[in-house]
């Protein structure tokens, strides 16, 4: 599995992430959508899926757009407010792109209708990842309280729970009113310091 970090807007991110055995490509929070076909078009690769965190425009305005230059498209999310949206999705369902497996989670907070996305390869070295777009991380956190089991969790030394195994690389958009800091892509989670 290999994630494309791509920067957009003034202060976000969109993610490409491709399944590298069928070079299939699922784009996260499509806010700018010519600027993923040409690194679609780069890497030689299919976009069959796009994955929406929230209906906020700065992470799925793109999805309109996408769907009518790709007939066929599919746009995932849970909230029906999502533009372009096809299929609704719940809680703790699992999908599957080649080899690469998602499962959703609700994590309202950000938004009510907010899903942060799971995603591994089985048998694979490399960590699974989180895209939480601008979701708060940790479902304890008073701000953001979350229906994930506390069976899909683990402790952080904090005592809060996250609901993804600790090895996960979690890829987050913007400001985190959990953490109250910036909580770039390449920075470590800052309540598994």
């Amino acid at each position: 599995m290999k994630v494309k970090v791509i920067p957009v807007l003034e202060d976000n991110y969109m993610y490409l992430v491709i399944e590298e055995r069928t070079r299939e490509a699922v784009a996260v929070d499509v806010a700018v959508p010519k600027r993923l076909l040409e690194i679609v078009g780069r890497e030689r690769v299919s976009l069959t899926t796009v994955l929406t965190t929230h209906h906020h425009w700065d992470h799925a305005r793109g999805n309109a757009e996408l769907a009518r230059l790709l007939p066929g498209l599919v746009v995932l999310g849970a909230d029906e407010r999502i533009c372009a949206l096809t299929r609704r999705l719940a809680h703790g369902e699992e999908l599957r792109f080649g080899a690469i497996h998602v499962r959703c989670l609700l994590t309202p907070g950000h938004t009510l209708g907010h899903m942060s996305y799971f995603l591994w390869e089985e048998e694979c070295p490399d960590p699974p990842a989180v895209f939480s777009g601008t979701g708060c991380p940790v479902p304890t956190c008073p701000t953001s309280p979350c229906p994930i089991p506390l069976s899909l969790t683990h402790p952080t030394p904090q005592g809060m729970h996250c609901p993804w195994p600790a090895a996960a690389h979690a890829w987050r958009a913007q400001f985190s009113r959990c953490t109250r800091a910036w909580w770039r892509p390449w920075a470590p989670c800052p309540l598994r310091q």
